[in-house]
């Protein structure tokens, strides 16, 4: 009699394993939360399998506690030199001390050869006269817990992709309607040649070039560069060339537009973030250009005269709520004229042993270049530019706009 029971017994517990079981796999299949996941997890092994003691951690970028009851409030512990001593799950020896000494066995989980769990289960009632459910049930606890900790582990690296995919999303995106922001033609006319290269540091930038065609024939040319890299310097550079657009048809003075911008570019990156620009104001009737210099590297205007700077304005926009000082600078235009703007992405560029392109490069090339279109000119900067990179990672956005003042 004995004997049957025994089997009755050994029938029923393997329904009862095969029911949770199946309990937690429609569980995992319907998409159920994480969090009852684990409650799930923690009747079946306390309730149903009599378990008093548990501790499980989970390992993502660290190891952190997901469940835990029966041990005493305050134990701490630290599961990645406990996961350290077990390959397999094993018994805890009497002689274990500290917190891994009020548990029984410890079960690693491993998935793909990476460590992804640690359980840690015991009694509380040691003493009562019976077969320890933690021995009784190992097994089982052992599947159970891989199950449920490995369903955790690929829905949260579902969701990781998925969070992925829309990130990629929106920066296509991104970088399509920064497209369409920067000038899809540019002026070569009877007066005026331009031609620009542009070298995002990511799939999104915060660099952005502009020549504006004026009512009264006169032109505005702008290069900018936003603090920091990615999709918020993106934001803020358009951000910008629409505040730009927006005011400089109207603005008849280069100190009031350029103080609308600062208090605009403070007011939308609240002094997070600023921009360096280059903003000119060309006027090839009376062959001069007023320009403001924002923090930017020095544009370099050359002509038969040599090479000069342009170096005049104030500090960035948005690093101040108001400008502390700001000059506008002026030049003459002499006929055939080159004007060479760029952001320090092009001359801070470090070749593989740490030496930056500099500009004395530009200079270099606009003395030997001094009658080639626009075009030429920024083909052969980036020939040279590549060359100096010679296959190093760019350090940062590029932004080149070339001007030829007929």
């Amino acid at each position: 009699m004995a004997r049957l029971e025994r089997i009755a017994e050994r029938l029923e517990l393997k329904e009862f394993q095969l029911k949770a079981l199946l309990d937690v796999t429609k569980a995992i299949n319907a998409n159920t939360p994480r969090e009852e996941l684990l409650r799930l997890y923690e009747k079946i092994v306390r309730e149903d399998l009599g378990i008093t003691r548990l501790l499980l951690f989970e390992r993502t970028d660290r190891w952190q506690q997901v469940l835990g009851f029966g041990h005493p409030d305050g134990t701490t512990f630290d599961a990645e030199q406990a996961f350290g001593r077990f390959t397999d799950i094993q018994v805890i020896g009497s002689e274990a001390a500290g917190s891994l000494g009020a548990f029984d066995v410890a079960v690693p989980v491993y998935h793909q050869d990476r460590p992804l769990a640690f359980l840690l289960i015991g009694d509380i009632d040691e003493e009562e006269q019976r077969m320890s459910p933690t021995v009784k049930h190992l097994n089982f606890i052992q599947t159970l817990t891989n199950l449920i900790v490995v369903a955790m582990e690929n829905r949260r690296l579902a969701q990781e992709a998925l969070q992925r995919a829309r990130d990629l999303r929106d920066l296509e995106l991104a970088r399509q309607m920064q497209r369409m922001l920067v000038p899809a033609t540019l002026p070569d006319n009877a007066q005026i040649a331009v031609d620009a290269w542009y070298q995002p540091h990511s799939q999104v930038g915060g660099d952005h070039y502009d020549l504006i065609a004026l009512a009264d024939g006169t032109y505005v040319a702008c290069v900018a560069d936003v603090s920091g890299k990615g999709m918020a310097a993106a934001l803020l550079t358009s951000n910008f060339q629409a505040n730009l657009h927006a005011a400089v048809r109207h603005a008849t003075d280069l100190v009031d537009l350029v103080h609308d911008l600062n208090t605009k570019v403070w007011s939308n990156a609240r002094g997070e973030r600023f921009i360096t620009c280059f903003i000119g104001h060309i006027d090839l009737g009376t062959r001069r250009i007023r320009y403001v210099n924002a923090g930017h590297n020095d544009p370099l205007l050359h002509s038969s005269a040599g090479i000069t700077p342009l170096h005049t304005g104030s500090i960035a926009l948005g690093m101040m709520p108001k400008l502390p000082f700001l000059q506008v600078g002026e030049a003459d235009i002499p006929e055939g004229s080159t004007l060479l703007c760029y952001t320090d992405g092009l001359v801070e560029q470090e070749d593989a042993h740490g030496n930056d392109f500099g500009t004395e490069r530009l200079h270099h090339l606009l003395r030997d270049l001094h009658a080639a279109t626009p075009k030429d000119i920024n083909e052969a900067l980036q020939g040279a530019y590549e060359a100096h990179r010679a296959g190093q990672p760019y350090l940062d956005d590029i932004a080149v706009l070339t001007c030829r003042l007929k």
